[in-house]
């Protein structure tokens, strides 16, 4: 029997597909992969497969070592790493189908998800009742819940009630060998701080038990409009220094004329506006005090507070950071999670990136505590200029850099910044290459990611030689 005829058995007809024009769909996340260095991997996979059960999970993953043949697991592919993008073909697991909400514990503020949920499920079957959910990712509308504990956990709520990790009190997870098990933050062989994170190559998120947050008295965003970004980024840090936000969020827009002038060194020449918003929640004394005091810390910096309901729209759009895309018709992005004393220089230097590329755009920083900010700056390029995209793929690279040397670090790595993981990271890529020899002794969960890129010819792309290729394309683009 062939690998795709016991997949069959498993699966049934309409959950396993070698359809080329499907396979190419799943070929790609959210950034596209350049056809210039296309070859150096098989990211169209051989088979697509559609499990609807944790069972049936197991069963792929013991066929797969059976034949030997790789598996990448796949959410919504929210990500722009090349994190659900096979480096060799072999199955791809769409976990999609394991969307249902198992259980719902009033009294105790407890909900049980299966990993393929995707968040905002969750936040409409919330609305109509006593709890909300403490955090979630900026995706929420697109992306599930097994994906974003693979790839992160810090985004809304992350201020106020810390990472997902943080707020999740059990899982049960597939290995690599198709064991099924469940973890807390103290079992082993993995625990749930080591299976957080690790993008697919250790564990298969299959359920998770999420600890909700109580809705408090009140609830209230903020919102003001700056003129001048410098003045928006001066009013966050006094917000956070006197009052105690839920969500604090800073994004930065209109570096067309600055991009231009070449004479413009720093942020307070630029002619970028900027807006401020996030949310407070407690009792009604509180809120209606910090609201008092963000209207006069923005006025204090030059900005101009917009009413409730302009605020509230804002709040309810939080979601959509990706609405520059339309201006596109590809975004470029590198997430990095940053001190936030170097907000001000990881700024300005995209700017300086976008000046030397050619590239629009718009920046976005979300406060995960007072000392940390989740920083996206998104760039406009068009992959139908192959040439000009590929050299602009170059970016990711010179802000991870850049946060590195501000003491902070890739807020993932997927393929394209494996090699950054030992300079970010370098006790954590240690404990990850022990966890993958000893829970994937075939090596087939989402191989040559993370920790190395490696390609289909089974070689490891040598650090050294793929950043100078990277800042090589950098230089190229500088000048076409």
């Amino acid at each position: 029997m062939s690998i795709k005829q016991e997949l069959l058995t498993i699966l049934g007809d309409q959950n396993v597909s070698d359809l080329n024009a499907e396979r190419k769909v799943y070929s790609h996340d959210l950034a596209p992969l350049p056809s210039e260095v296309s070859w150096l991997f098989k990211s169209t996979p051989d088979l697509v497969v559609r499990p609807k059960t944790k069972e049936q999970v197991s069963e792929i993953l013991k066929i797969a070592n059976k034949y030997k043949i790789p598996v990448t697991p796949r959410g919504a592919a929210t990500w722009g790493y090349g994190g659900a993008v096979p480096t060799k073909g072999g199955i791809l697991l769409d976990l999609t189908g394991l969307d249902r909400i198992l259980e719902f514990d009033r009294k105790n503020g407890l909900i049980k998800v299966e990993g393929g949920v995707v968040w905002q499920n969750i936040i409409n079957l919330l609305e109509g009742s006593e709890w909300r959910l403490p955090v979630c990712p900026s995706s929420s509308p697109s992306s599930t819940v097994g994906g974003w504990a693979a790839t992160g956990g810090l985004g809304y709520g992350s201020l106020k009630y810390g990472r997902f990790v943080d707020n999740v009190t059990q899982a049960t997870v597939a290995l690599p060998t198709g064991e099924i098990i469940t973890i807390d933050k103290m079992s082993t062989p993995l625990n749930l701080e080591q299976a957080f994170s690790s993008e697919g190559i250790l564990c298969i998120f299959l359920d998770l038990t999420l600890r909700l947050a109580p809705k408090q008295e009140a609830e209230e965003p903020f919102l003001a409009y700056f003129y001048q970004l410098q003045g928006a980024l001066k009013a966050s840090f006094r917000v956070l220094e006197l009052t105690k936000p839920d969500t604090l969020v800073l994004r930065a827009f209109g570096f067309l004329k600055a991009r231009r002038d070449k004479t413009i060194k720093s942020i307070e020449d630029a002619e970028s506006g900027a807006i401020l918003f996030g949310l407070y929640n407690g009792s009604k004394a509180e809120v209606e005090n910090w609201m008092k005091v963000f209207r006069d810390v923005a006025l204090e910096f030059g900005g101009n507070v917009r009413p409730s309901r302009e605020a509230w729209d804002e709040w309810n759009e939080r979601f959509y950071p990706l609405r520059i895309k339309k201006w596109g018709p590809t975004v470029l992005t590198s997430d990095v999670l940053i001190p936030a004393r170097a907000l001000h220089d990881m700024i300005l230097y995209s700017w300086k990136l976008g000046r030397e590329s050619g590239m629009d755009v718009e920046l976005e920083a979300i406060f995960t505590s007072p000392e940390h900010v989740l920083y996206f700056p998104l760039f406009l390029s068009d992959e139908r200029k192959p040439l000009k995209y590929l050299t602009h793929t170059a970016i990711t690279k010179k802000l991870i850099d850049e946060a590195v040397k501000h003491g902070g670090r890739s807020y993932g790595y997927g393929i394209w910044n494996s090699f950054h993981f030992k300079k970010s990271e370098p006790e954590r890529k240690k404990e990850v290459i022990r966890l993958k020899k000893q829970l994937d002794p075939n090596s087939i969960l989402n191989p040559g990611k993370t920790f190395e890129a490696r390609s289909k010819f089974g070689l490891a792309l040598p650090a050294p030689m793929y950043s100078l290729f990277l800042d090589t394309l950098w230089m190229f683009g500088k000048v076409l």
